[in-house]
């Protein structure tokens, strides 16, 4: 197996699973821009060890990947110091600035909807709040998310519909 053999297939592993371990581990840290880095250190880690991936093929190498990702978020939790207020910051910050805005009136309402979201999401318990994110930012069907989770698929979509009811209620309920 040469070197450019490995390159494509870490590069279609990399395409496959990049979107849902990053939901995975945002759902899981909930700082967008610590969940980016670690999602960057995950699939480093996956490079070094592309041998072990690239025996595994496509379809087991998944549950490699999400099993460094694990370790890291462990990882992360054991080095994490007091600084969770700035860091929330900076991510609602990062969010807004990524939308296209015309006015100050718009940037300042786009600011205010992402605010509320992610207050909604938060306010969802841990077994509702991670299935929604791996579903909504990770785009991981139930079935993907039922055996990421060990949880069966039709627990992962009543979640789904759940975690949408509350927080549209509490959406609708900040509106009033």
């Amino acid at each position: 197996m040469d070197d450019l053999t490995h390159e494509a297939f870490f590069d279609k592993a990399y395409d496959l699973y990049h979107r849902a371990v990053f939901a995975y581990i945002l759902s899981r840290i909930e700082q967008r821009e610590i969940a980016k880095d670690l999602m960057q250190e995950v699939f480093l880690r996956a490079w070094k060890q592309i041998d072990v991936g690239y025996e595994m093929g496509l379809d087991n190498c998944r549950y490699w990947i999400f099993r460094i990702a694990k370790n890291l978020i462990i990882d992360y939790y054991r080095q994490r110091t007091n600084r969770n207020e700035t860091e929330n910051r900076m991510r609602k910050e990062v969010l807004v600035q990524g939308a296209v805005v015309h006015s100050p009136e718009e940037a300042y309402e786009i600011k205010s909807n992402v605010q509320s979201i992610e207050a909604a999401i938060s306010r969802l318990p841990e077994n509702l709040r991670s299935i929604i994110i791996l579903h909504s930012v990770g785009k991981m069907n139930s079935i993907e998310i039922s055996k990421l989770l060990g949880i069966p698929a039709g627990t992962v979509r009543y979640r789904i519909s759940v975690a949408r009811k509350r927080m549209m209620l509490q959406l609708s309920d900040d509106n009033q």
